[in-house]
Protein backbone atom coordinates (compact mmCIF):
# COMPACT_ATOMS: atom_id res chain seq x y z
CA UNK A 1 0.00 0.00 0.00
CA UNK A 2 1.18 3.48 -0.95
CA UNK A 3 0.26 6.69 0.85
CA UNK A 4 -0.26 9.92 -0.60
CA UNK A 5 1.71 12.74 -0.47
CA UNK A 6 -1.46 14.11 1.18
CA UNK A 7 -1.42 11.76 3.90
CA UNK A 8 2.36 12.37 5.01
CA UNK A 9 3.44 14.31 7.63
CA UNK A 10 4.21 17.67 6.69
CA UNK A 11 7.70 18.76 8.59
CA UNK A 12 8.52 21.85 6.01
CA UNK A 13 4.80 23.14 7.04
CA UNK A 14 4.96 22.31 10.73
CA UNK A 15 8.85 24.30 10.66
CA UNK A 16 6.75 27.39 8.97
CA UNK A 17 4.11 27.65 11.32
CA UNK A 18 6.90 27.69 14.46
CA UNK A 19 8.87 30.10 12.38
CA UNK A 20 6.14 32.67 11.04
CA UNK A 21 5.68 34.80 13.96
CA UNK A 22 9.36 36.13 13.29
CA UNK A 23 8.84 36.20 9.24
CA UNK A 24 5.94 38.31 9.76
CA UNK A 25 3.21 40.70 12.09
CA UNK A 26 0.70 38.90 13.64
CA UNK A 27 -2.91 40.22 14.95
CA UNK A 28 -2.52 42.36 17.41
CA UNK A 29 -3.46 40.27 21.08
CA UNK A 30 -6.89 42.56 21.60
CA UNK A 31 -7.77 41.28 18.03
CA UNK A 32 -6.71 37.55 18.90
CA UNK A 33 -8.81 38.21 21.86
CA UNK A 34 -12.29 39.69 20.48
CA UNK A 35 -13.06 35.41 19.73
CA UNK A 36 -12.40 32.66 21.65
CA UNK A 37 -12.70 30.46 18.79
CA UNK A 38 -10.41 32.17 16.67
CA UNK A 39 -7.85 32.02 19.59
CA UNK A 40 -8.19 28.68 20.40
CA UNK A 41 -7.43 27.90 16.82
CA UNK A 42 -4.43 30.13 16.98
CA UNK A 43 -2.81 28.85 19.96
CA UNK A 44 -3.72 24.92 18.69
CA UNK A 45 -1.22 25.89 15.39
CA UNK A 46 0.88 27.25 17.85
CA UNK A 47 1.43 24.46 20.03
CA UNK A 48 0.88 22.31 17.22
CA UNK A 49 3.66 23.77 15.44
CA UNK A 50 5.96 23.95 18.98
CA UNK A 51 5.07 20.07 19.74
CA UNK A 52 5.99 19.37 16.57
CA UNK A 53 9.63 20.84 16.63
CA UNK A 54 10.06 19.55 19.74
CA UNK A 55 9.85 15.79 18.85
CA UNK A 56 11.57 16.02 15.48
CA UNK A 57 14.72 15.84 17.11
CA UNK A 58 13.36 12.17 18.29
CA UNK A 59 12.40 11.05 14.63
CA UNK A 60 8.26 11.41 16.11
CA UNK A 61 5.50 13.56 14.91
CA UNK A 62 2.69 14.47 17.10
CA UNK A 63 0.64 11.41 15.76
CA UNK A 64 3.65 9.27 16.19
CA UNK A 65 4.21 10.41 20.01
CA UNK A 66 -0.16 10.16 20.68
CA UNK A 67 0.42 6.21 19.58
CA UNK A 68 3.32 5.70 22.08
CA UNK A 69 1.14 6.96 24.49
CA UNK A 70 -2.39 5.32 23.97
CA UNK A 71 -0.32 2.25 23.48
CA UNK A 72 1.75 3.22 26.56
CA UNK A 73 -1.08 3.41 28.99
CA UNK A 74 -3.66 0.89 27.45
CA UNK A 75 -0.50 -1.91 26.63
CA UNK A 76 -1.86 -4.19 23.52
CA UNK A 77 -4.25 -2.95 21.58
CA UNK A 78 -6.11 -4.22 18.23
CA UNK A 79 -5.15 -1.65 15.31
CA UNK A 80 -8.77 -0.78 15.07
CA UNK A 81 -9.06 0.28 18.27
CA UNK A 82 -5.59 2.47 18.38
CA UNK A 83 -7.18 4.21 15.61
CA UNK A 84 -10.41 4.68 17.28
CA UNK A 85 -8.46 6.07 20.50
CA UNK A 86 -6.36 8.41 18.15
CA UNK A 87 -9.50 9.70 16.09
CA UNK A 88 -6.85 8.41 13.19
CA UNK A 89 -8.13 7.56 9.64
CA UNK A 90 -7.15 4.10 9.12
CA UNK A 91 -5.17 4.62 6.34
CA UNK A 92 -3.12 6.98 7.89
CA UNK A 93 -2.84 4.49 10.87
CA UNK A 94 -1.34 1.65 8.63
CA UNK A 95 1.41 4.26 7.88
CA UNK A 96 1.90 5.35 11.43
CA UNK A 97 2.44 1.89 13.13
CA UNK A 98 4.65 1.15 9.67
CA UNK A 99 6.98 3.75 10.56
CA UNK A 100 6.91 3.04 14.90
CA UNK A 101 7.24 -0.84 13.63
CA UNK A 102 10.16 -0.16 11.29
CA UNK A 103 12.28 1.60 14.09
CA UNK A 104 11.36 -1.05 16.48
CA UNK A 105 8.81 1.20 18.50
CA UNK A 106 6.33 -0.94 18.26
CA UNK A 107 5.47 -4.82 17.33
CA UNK A 108 2.71 -6.14 14.92
CA UNK A 109 1.37 -9.37 15.55
CA UNK A 110 -1.86 -11.50 14.40
CA UNK A 111 -4.55 -12.10 17.17
CA UNK A 112 -4.69 -15.82 18.14
CA UNK A 113 -8.02 -15.83 18.60
CA UNK A 114 -8.90 -13.51 15.32
CA UNK A 115 -6.25 -13.92 12.88
CA UNK A 116 -7.74 -10.83 10.81
CA UNK A 117 -7.31 -8.60 13.56
CA UNK A 118 -3.36 -6.99 14.06
CA UNK A 119 -2.63 -6.16 17.75
CA UNK A 120 0.05 -3.52 18.20
CA UNK A 121 2.23 -3.10 21.49
CA UNK A 122 4.68 -0.62 22.33
CA UNK A 123 8.38 -2.20 22.91
CA UNK A 124 11.04 -1.27 25.42
CA UNK A 125 12.53 0.87 22.90
CA UNK A 126 8.66 3.03 22.30
CA UNK A 127 8.68 3.23 26.23
CA UNK A 128 11.88 5.13 26.17
CA UNK A 129 11.12 7.50 23.32
CA UNK A 130 7.61 8.20 24.39
CA UNK A 131 9.43 9.60 27.41
CA UNK A 132 11.89 11.42 25.74
CA UNK A 133 8.46 13.02 23.89
CA UNK A 134 7.11 13.21 27.43
CA UNK A 135 10.14 15.61 28.33
CA UNK A 136 10.11 17.33 25.09
CA UNK A 137 6.81 18.17 25.06
CA UNK A 138 6.36 18.73 29.33
CA UNK A 139 9.06 22.03 28.47
CA UNK A 140 6.87 23.56 25.44
CA UNK A 141 3.85 22.85 27.97
CA UNK A 142 6.24 25.11 30.61
CA UNK A 143 6.57 27.78 27.39
CA UNK A 144 3.12 27.34 26.69
CA UNK A 145 1.63 27.95 30.31
CA UNK A 146 4.50 30.31 31.45
CA UNK A 147 3.10 33.04 33.76
CA UNK A 148 0.32 30.74 35.26
CA UNK A 149 -0.05 29.31 38.40
CA UNK A 150 -0.17 25.30 38.51
CA UNK A 151 -3.73 26.56 39.91
CA UNK A 152 -4.64 29.02 36.77
CA UNK A 153 -2.90 25.89 34.80
CA UNK A 154 -5.15 22.87 36.56
CA UNK A 155 -8.57 25.66 35.71
CA UNK A 156 -7.45 26.31 32.09
CA UNK A 157 -7.39 22.46 31.61
CA UNK A 158 -10.64 21.69 33.42
CA UNK A 159 -12.16 24.52 31.37
CA UNK A 160 -10.69 23.05 28.27
CA UNK A 161 -11.79 20.05 28.72
CA UNK A 162 -15.64 20.84 28.45
CA UNK A 163 -15.24 22.82 25.61
CA UNK A 164 -13.78 19.64 24.20
CA UNK A 165 -16.74 17.98 25.70
CA UNK A 166 -18.97 20.25 23.57
CA UNK A 167 -17.25 19.29 20.40
CA UNK A 168 -18.14 15.48 21.10
CA UNK A 169 -14.31 15.06 22.16
CA UNK A 170 -13.26 12.41 24.40
CA UNK A 171 -11.87 14.17 27.14
CA UNK A 172 -15.26 14.01 29.45
CA UNK A 173 -15.55 10.54 29.04
CA UNK A 174 -11.64 9.35 29.96
CA UNK A 175 -10.69 8.80 26.75
CA UNK A 176 -8.02 11.65 26.02
CA UNK A 177 -4.81 11.32 25.12
CA UNK A 178 -3.33 13.54 27.69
Amino acid sequence: MTISASRMPRLGYVRRMATRRADRPTMTAEARFTSPGFLLSHLGRTAHAWIAEALEPLGLIPREAGALLVLREHGELSQQRLGELLDMDPNYLVFVVKKLEDEGLVVRTRDLRDRRRRLITITPAGRERRDAADAAVAEVEERLMRGLTKADTARLRALLMTVDANTGGRAATGDALS
